[in-house]
């Protein structure tokens, strides 16, 4: 475990993992690192923010090489959670191949609690649901595939139909970031059970971002030339939340996160993680 006595301005919570990619029906690529954590934290860290990730990983996953910069506190694993992502025109389908232990609140630091923006980003189940009553954040988001899939003995994953309440968790979450695939039979209103803004990514056809009992704002996408899909919808959910952390209006928030997504999949794996200056630089040229 590594730590910094200086609690981080953007903390995030879950399981970094290796994401073996097969796209096409091409071969599969190597064991590349990733998880929503990493890449939010890593997002949040070009933006100039002090980062620190939550975690329980074993040690084979490579924390000095892809998180330079990024304070990470580990929780011993047997294994590091592992997703074979199976890409055929831009769908996604996944194969559970290793997963991790779960996060515990006994492995958080009292100064860790209270930082400005809490990012949530579980892939199994590995935190529990009222984790948000861990921390007091200035603004908290959830990006909770991880509580909504689903997979047996052979490890392929679907999705449940099924979110934490709001009462089950305690309170709410200020923002919940979810893709269309994973909630298309999910009822509306357990998203906003869930968080007080919703937002559903949506691929090539931008996002949709709302407010109980108000109408939904559509935001595009931005052009880009794909070379790595992965951790797309995680980089969203990170500049986006900056973003609101900055006073952005949501539409304007919603636009910096688009842009930051395209940016992102135009790389490999977490290279991807934009800086502020790039995602400026995109949107200037729309």
């Amino acid at each position: 475990m590594t730590s910094n006595p200086a609690s981080p301005e953007f903390v995030a919570i879950g399981h970094l993992s290796f994401d073996v990619n097969i796209v096409d029906n091409g071969p599969p690529s190597h064991h590349t690192p990733g998880g929503a954590a990493a890449y939010a934290a890593l997002t949040a860290s070009k933006h100039g923010l002090s980062a620190g990730i939550v975690t329980a990983i074993d040690s084979d996953y490579p924390v000095q090489e892809v998180l330079a910069g990024v304070d990470v506190l580990i929780s011993e694993s047997e294994h590091t959670a592992t997703f074979a992502n199976y890409y055929d025109s831009g769908e996604r389908s996944q194969v559970l191949l290793a997963s991790g232990n779960k996060i515990s609140q006994t492995v958080l630091p009292a100064n860790w609690t209270q930082p400005e923006i809490l990012f949530a980003g579980p892939l199994l189940h590995e935190l529990p649901t009222d984790c948000v009553n861990w921390f007091r954040p200035g603004l908290s988001c959830i990006v909770p595939s991880g509580w909504l899939r689903r997979w047996g003995p052979d490890g392929v994953i679907t999705h449940g139909d099924r979110l934490p309440s709001s009462r089950a968790q305690g309170r709410k979450w200020d923002v919940v970031v979810v893709s269309e695939a994973e909630v298309h039979d999910l009822p509306e209103q357990q998203l906003f059970d869930l968080g007080e803004i919703v937002c559903v990514t949506r691929g090539a056809l931008g996002a949709r971002i709302g407010r109980a009992k108000e109408k939904w704002l559509e935001t595009p996408a931005l052009a880009a030339t794909p070379a790595d899909l992965t951790g797309a919808g995680d980089i969203w959910a990170a500049a986006f939340v900056i973003a609101l952390s900055e006073q952005m209006s949501l539409g304007d928030a919603g636009h910096y996160a688009s842009a930051a997504s395209a940016v992102a999949i135009e790389s490999e794996g977490l290279s991807g993680c934009p800086s502020r200056e790039e995602i400026t630089a995109r949107l200037s040229r729309v």
